[in-house]
């Protein structure tokens, strides 16, 4: 049977965040509809995050690892997670915890009720000010360039149908700006307001 939930996590450089973060997705499996899947896209770590995903494939029968010959960037591993995910609902998130998975059944909610694509939106972003007014610029820059405007463009915890990640999966290019293209498929997008935190452990991957 077609898993009822794919929840695609791309991962560099993870190791010390890792640990936890499996242990919030089995926390927050309970209140997900099943049967779930896990797609685990590793994008060229050089630290010991690959091996950590395939020992929590070892210990999980519907964990999948997708290995990338490099660091190709967060969004070629989110196609490459698209490529081999299963679920009626495709779900992303990080896998620093700045973005708990105990709010996925937020987006999934949104997305039975007849959304087509669901955008987490940090309401009360714990980054700093720069990271902040960037974003800000982007979002603005994002939603005037394709029309659709949202708050948070940069958010990960994303949800979307199997439609939309059947129509993005047909696309020949090798750059996408998966948001903005899932968003060009979509009848009906949504917003919701998730959880965010400081980053804890480990570096963050984004830059201006």
């Amino acid at each position: 049977d077609r898993p009822a939930v794919t929840l695609l996590v791309p991962v560099y450089n993870e190791e010390e965040s890792l640990p936890e973060f499996f242990k919030a997705l089995e926390a927050a499996a309970p209140g997900l509809p099943k049967p779930l899947e896990y797609v685990f896209v590793n994008d060229g770590s050089m630290d010991r995050s690959l091996s950590m995903l395939h020992e929590f494939r070892s210990a999980h029968a519907t964990v999948k690892v997708v290995e990338l010959t490099g660091n190709f960037g967060q969004h070629a591993a989110i196609m490459a997670g698209f490529m081999e995910s299963q679920g009626e609902i495709v779900v992303t998130l990080d896998a620093d915890l700045q973005n708990p998975p105990s709010e996925i059944y937020k987006l999934v909610d949104k997305v039975r009720e007849g959304y087509d694509v669901v955008a987490g939106w940090r309401v009360n972003r714990h980054d700093p000010l720069t990271r902040r007014a960037a974003s800000w610029m982007m979002n603005k820059v994002v939603g005037t360039t394709t029309g659709h405007h949202l708050h948070d463009y940069g958010c990960m915890l994303r949800a979307y149908s199997r439609q939309v990640v059947d129509c993005v999966n047909q696309c020949p290019e090798r750059h996408l700006y998966v948001p903005v293209l899932a968003n060009s498929f979509a009848r009906k997008v949504a917003e919701v307001g998730v959880e965010h935190s400081e980053r804890e452990k480990g570096q963050t991957k984004y830059s201006w």
